[in-house]
């Protein structure tokens, strides 16, 4: 191969990469919709929707007793997951979700949700193209060597996600592993990330910053967007005890007093790495050009705790779950590149 041809390869490679990570990170946007709208379950089965490659218009479509024939069909898949589990010594994990209350419930049709949930999957059958050009490309030019690793762990952790995408259906939802579900989603995100990085640098490499401090901000950050999912999935828990409402009362706001120290963890962070970046934005010199780092960390802070404060008051309207997610995702995944931008040494 020339080295003409290898160039063209490595541009090529970088821009699927940038279509690759495009793709997973539309995905979170759309994945806030499907929580929000609550169209998780709008396709009782997976990966084809109400036994079709398109789903049903209308629920004159369906046989008459389709919700008793995709909850057997669930409850089959259920049976092949907890055999795992069990194999694996998760015999505990596995007896609780075995006797979960939420595994017998039955799905009744909405095309609305079932096209959102339909949509969501599409998007993720064109990541998962671009993830296979991508990764092709890294086994086909000697000189992207370095980026195989990265490339096939992404990868695998897209390949994982899809398949604990139709858990999360089979299990009608189930806490625990729907937050597992979105922690798989960036690291497959990171690995392509990573991949692309060990082509090319994908920000301007700065030296000034110790790379010390954003590797522990990402990891902060990380950990905050962790705990969000988590905080989110025990709003479904306090709503389906019927206790979401302060003092019981649909007119009041949140009932935050009843979810764990995690939350209140979750709630408290921004505002300490708010402080934390403008500390840094006003110690840099050139903190009046605006292009400075920690100006923008601050600025998506101040927004996301108003987004929280927004969603206690007026008990998580929909609109702001998904801002608050887009955003929460968009601050983990850039102090992550301006972590990698600071790196003086091979990764």
């Amino acid at each position: 191969m020339s080295h003409t041809d290898s160039s063209r390869i490595n541009i090529i490679f970088r821009r699927i990469g940038l279509f690759t990570c495009s793709s997973v990170f539309l995905l979170f946007l759309l994945g806030a919709l499907v929580r929000a709208t609550g169209s998780g379950m709008g396709c009782p089965d997976w990966p084809k929707c109400f036994g079709l490659y398109a789903p049903p218009t209308c629920e004159c479509q369906l046989p008459k007793n389709y919700e008793q024939v995709f909850q057997e069909k669930r409850h089959k898949k259920v049976a092949k997951f907890l055999k795992t589990l069990r194999t694996f010594g998760f015999n505990e994990k596995a007896d609780l979700i075995e006797k979960d209350k939420n595994l017998y419930s039955q799905e009744k049709f909405d095309p609305t949700k079932a096209w959102i949930e339909y949509i969501n999957r599409l998007f993720g059958v064109l990541a998962g193209l671009f993830a296979v050009i991508f990764i092709a490309l890294s086994f086909l030019n000697k000189s992207l060597t370095k980026t195989r690793l990265w490339a096939s762990i992404g990868f695998i952790m897209l390949i994982l996600n899809a398949w604990l995408g139709s858990i999360v259906v089979a299990t009608n939802l189930l806490p625990g592993i729907v937050s597992f579900h979105f922690l798989l989603s960036f690291l497959c995100l990171f690995g392509f990330i990573m991949a692309i990085h060990k082509a090319g640098p994908i920000l301007y490499l700065h030296n000034q910053e110790s790379n010390k401090v954003w590797f522990w901000l990402w990891i902060v950050i990380f950990s905050e967007v962790i705990l969000g999912t988590w905080s989110r999935e025990q709003v479904d828990v306090l709503k389906a005890n019927s206790i979401l409402y302060l003092n019981g009362d649909t007119n009041e706001m949140l009932n935050f007093m009843a979810m764990d120290m995690l939350f209140a963890i979750h709630r408290y962070v921004p505002g300490i790495i708010l402080i934390f970046a403008l500390v840094k934005y006003y110690k840099d010199k050139d903190f009046r050009t605006r292009k400075n780092h920690w100006f923008w960390i601050a600025c998506i802070c101040v927004v996301q705790i108003c987004l929280g404060a927004i969603h206690i008051v007026y008990v998580v309207p929909k609109w702001t779950q998904i801002a608050h997610v887009v955003l929460g995702s968009g601050l983990l995944t850039y102090s992550f590149l301006v972590w990698l931008s600071f790196k003086k040494e091979e990764i």
